[in-house]
């Protein structure tokens, strides 16, 4: 391990940072106030021994020989150094030879050993001492400092770009080889932010260290106000940025981390609605406008598959005999096939008719074979409709049945409610670890969460039960 590395700062002179000898960490640095190389290096050789002064030091002094600097022993500072130090002084002594004897060669020109002779002492043509110059490589001797910590700043819009570009940033990589997952469309939707909202405010040339605790808190408040965003949607933008700050600062890129502590918004969660059972057996007698519709509706409404599950069921998924499909992968327009949201499979039956429509309609793809998508995209048979189609044409068959954008949205119903619709139908007539189960949750407590809406069973009984009590209530 080295003792110590040396770094220019933007005047150009060099700063020694010493290493510590236990965790391996370099220090702060110090400046040597010289820019020659050769006075730096014997200067933290000396301060290794000796201990870095207080005071400024002086290069000046050093170079008159001063004997508060080297206490004229040379001999003990050479033992100090270690074999790595040794060599590098040699060669930055050669080089300082070179410079000043040899005059400097034309390209092309061989360098050749040069003779020193000594002036005091007698001629001696039989013993010739001689300075071995090498040849100038083109990669530093002395290890160069990082630029982040020789002054450079980071430029804020295009680290955070490079850090969720999910085929080339470090950071991603080292996180995944790890063993941890992370999506090309969580990625994606981070550079998104990045792209959307954090470039347009903050321009090209804002730099990461610059930023201050105010100037952030203004941006986001600019976006709850100005751009209407939702508080949760704020937090994402804060999250796509103070993710790459907090690598940054851990990996020493950064000497702060400018996001560290910013307060975030309360998330506005809209409760999820879910159709009644009146209007799901509307949509069930409804004539969809294809297949691929109709089978996506019911397999999410009686088999609480999300829309990425449906996507990605394959042939091979389905189990003709036993009437079962097994769950095992999703599907997304940036991952493609990819495993399940909670990573695991599960058996799911259904009925008889239900199996016999999906095989049917697996059957009317050109490309039909055990590996072939079920809910395949007409036009590119190999690749299985993106989840967001379900939204669209579940969209399409409420506004048939009466319920219009306005009600839709200010129910909340989506394509995903019709998750909710199952759980709460289960709910009620299994226990919940089978409803745990058929969904897919890791815990019971996601499934009540899931399983949390009135239905109209539900609202019948307590009418029944109020009914009962007034009517003995009035012929007492």
């Amino acid at each position: 391990m080295r003792q110590f590395y040396l770094g220019k700062n933007s005047s150009g002179y060099y700063r020694v940072y010493f290493v510590d000898p236990v965790t391996g960490t370099r220090g702060p640095g110090k400046s040597t106030h010289t820019k020659d190389r050769v006075e730096a290096t014997l200067i933290a050789g000396q301060w290794l021994k000796e201990g870095v002064p207080a005071a400024k030091s002086h290069s000046r002094a050093f170079a008159s020989g001063s004997s508060e600097l080297y206490s004229g022993d040379l001999k003990s500072f050479v033992a100090h150094l270690s074999e790595e130090d040794a060599l590098q002084a040699l060669e930055l002594l050669s080089q300082k030879l070179h410079k000043s004897i040899i005059p400097t060669l034309s390209e092309g020109q061989v360098e050749t050993p040069v003779e020193i002779k000594n002036e005091t002492a007698e001629p001696a043509p039989t013993k010739k001492r001689y300075v071995v110059i090498k040849k100038k490589n083109s990669e530093p001797l002395v290890e160069k400092e990082p630029e982040t910590e020789s002054g450079e700043k980071l430029l804020l819009c295009d680290t955070l770009e490079n850090f969720w570009d999910y085929d080339k940033s470090e950071f991603i990589y080292r996180h995944i080889s790890r063993g941890h997952s992370m999506s090309k469309k969580h990625a994606f939707c981070m550079h998104a932010f990045v792209k959307n909202y954090w470039r347009p405010y903050w321009g090209d040339d804002t730099r990461i260290e610059d930023l201050t605790k105010p100037e952030l808190d203004d941006f986001f408040f600019y976006l709850y106000r100005e751009k209407q965003l939702a508080g949760e949607t704020v937090n994402k933008v804060i999250n796509s940025a103070s993710r790459c700050t907090r690598w940054l600062f851990e990996n020493g890129k950064i000497k702060t981390n400018p996001l560290f502590g910013v307060e975030r918004f309360k998330a506005d969660h809209l409760d999820r609605g879910i159709p009644t059972e009146s209007e799901v057996r509307e949509l069930l007698n409804l004539d969809w406008e294809n297949q691929t519709a109709y089978l996506a509706f019911k397999l999410g409404a009686f088999c609480g598959l999300r829309a990425g599950e449906i996507s990605g069921l394959r042939v091979c998924d389905l189990d003709f005999e036993e009437d079962v499909i097994h769950i095992r992968h999703s599907f997304s327009e940036t991952d493609g096939l990819k495993t399940t949201k909670n990573k695991d499979t599960r058996d799911l039956p259904v009925d008889h008719l239900t199996m016999l429509q999906l095989m049917n309609h697996a059957r009317t793809n050109p490309l039909y074979g055990d590996m072939s998508y079920i809910f395949y995209q007409p036009k590119e048979p190999s690749k299985a409709y993106y989840p967001g189609y379900y939204n669209d044409i579940f969209y399409i068959a409420l506004d048939k049945i009466g319920i219009h954008e306005e009600e839709r949205k200010d129910r909340n119903i989506v394509f995903h409610s019709l998750r909710h619709f199952c759980a709460t139908m289960l709910s009620q007539r299994a226990d919940m670890k089978t409803v745990q189960s058929i969904l897919g949750h890791r815990t019971e407590k996601m499934s009540e969460h899931y399983a949390d809406h009135e239905s109209q069973e539900k609202f019948n009984n307590m009418r029944n039960i109020m009914q009962s009590a007034w009517n003995e209530y009035l012929s007492a």
